[in-house]
């Protein structure tokens, strides 16, 4: 798995190899921070150390500096160490026994390095020998402190590296989740052209038969949709003009057909032409209103569109004067179109939009989608704002 970028202070993966190391920054200045914590601790509880007055605040600094600086070179391996030998990586016998071999002899070697380094720092001459004879006397006392020390640090690591697996875990199934969703997505943006093709070549053949010239203004209107659907097929959501612009060409194409029986009114303020909405959002509900309610009628129908921006939310309405609803809408509405904007509305937005059928108090039947409000970048090209009919 691809590693992320090395961050100051942080714990990182190496890019190169996918492995973690800790930064040397934070390993500098956490030891730091431990042995000034330590040194002012061993001052102030020292009982001579009062007598010693700057004397002894300079040992213990020294002391316990030189203690933790030591582990801050050593720290890298232990990590190392830490990462190839964690739980789960192998046998748990043969972890802890790699970890109590590998702790007694970094306990060792680190009192090493602290009783050949420490007269020095505090201003004794160098002599090999007599330092080797305090060796053990060093190794004893600072023998718990470093097992402890070295278990310390392999834990730190363990839970970091059990964290980060967490993540990645986490990671992994939003990024799923996120695939699933976008395939769900477009599956139903693909459905919607057959349905809307098959639809509009009906719209087409009555004409070939009754006014040639009329089909052939209708085929190049449509020529001209479909453009500008296959345009749009990979966005999701698109301004509401530019929506708008997809849904005037429909409805060219459907006045051709009915001619002076639809009556197509825009309501739009101009504010809102750059809010997102899903792309074909609106042509399977006019496609509705016009199938269901201009058709199902004798004479002229009109057909409403309409938004407004309430609370937050971006209110598109269709609205027709036929007939309406006979009886109660079924929860999962009716038809391709009305099933598959449903859908795709509770792919994008989950709990957070709505669409609701119902009849208007004036009569016909009003569809209301409402969506989460949010602004595109402007466009230079508005809508045209239908005649009131």
């Amino acid at each position: 798995m691809t590693g992320l970028f090395r961050q100051s202070g942080k714990w990182r993966p190496d890019p190169q190899s996918g492995k973690w190391r800790p930064d040397p920054l934070l390993i500098i200045g956490v030891w730091t921070a431990v042995g000034l914590f330590r040194a002012v601790e061993r001052y102030t509880l020292d009982p001579v150390s009062s007598e010693r007055l700057e004397f002894g605040f300079r040992e213990a600094l020294a002391q316990n500096l030189l203690f933790s600086y030591l582990w801050a070179a050593l720290t890298p391996l232990v990590a190392t160490l830490a990462r190839r030998h964690a739980l789960g990586s192998h046998a748990r016998a043969r972890v802890f026994g790699v970890h109590f071999a590998a702790s007694a002899i970094f306990a060792v070697g680190h009192g090493t390095a602290f009783a050949l380094l420490y007269p020095t720092l505090t201003g004794m001459p160098f002599g090999l020998a007599r330092q080797l004879r305090e060796l053990p006397s060093v190794l004893t006392i600072f023998l718990f402190a470093n097992l402890l020390t070295y278990w310390g640090i392999v834990g730190v690591c363990w839970t970091i590296q059990a964290l980060r697996l967490s993540r990645e875990r986490e990671l992994r199934a939003s990024q799923l989740e996120a695939q699933l969703a976008g395939a769900r997505l477009v599956r139903l943006q693909t459905q919607l052209h057959p349905h809307f093709l098959f639809n509009a070549l009906n719209s087409v053949l009555p004409l070939v038969f009754r006014d040639r010239e009329a089909a052939a203004q209708t085929i190049l209107r449509l020529e001209e949709l479909l453009r500008r659907s296959l345009e749009a097929d990979a966005a999701q959501l698109v301004p509401l003009s530019r929506e708008l612009e997809f849904l005037e060409l429909y409805l060219e194409i459907q006045k051709t057909r009915f001619q002076d029986r639809l009556q197509i009114a825009f309501d739009v303020p101009a504010d809102l032409c750059s809010a997102r909405v899903p792309n074909l959002i609106l042509q399977p509900l006019v496609e509705n209103a016009i199938k269901h309610g201009v058709s199902a009628q004798p004479g002229s129908g009109r057909v409403e569109i309409s938004a407004r921006r309430e609370s937050g939310m971006l209110v598109l309405k269709v609205r027709d004067d036929g007939p309406g609803l006979v009886v109660s809408p079924r929860p999962g509405g009716s038809g391709v179109g009305l099933a598959n904007t449903r859908e795709r509305l509770r792919q994008l937005y989950g709990d957070d939009q709505r669409l609701d059928l119902e009849n208007a108090p004036e009569g016909g039947l009003e569809v209301t989608v409402g969506l989460p409000f949010s602004i595109s970048a402007p466009r230079a090209i508005r809508p045209r704002p239908g005649p009131p009919g």
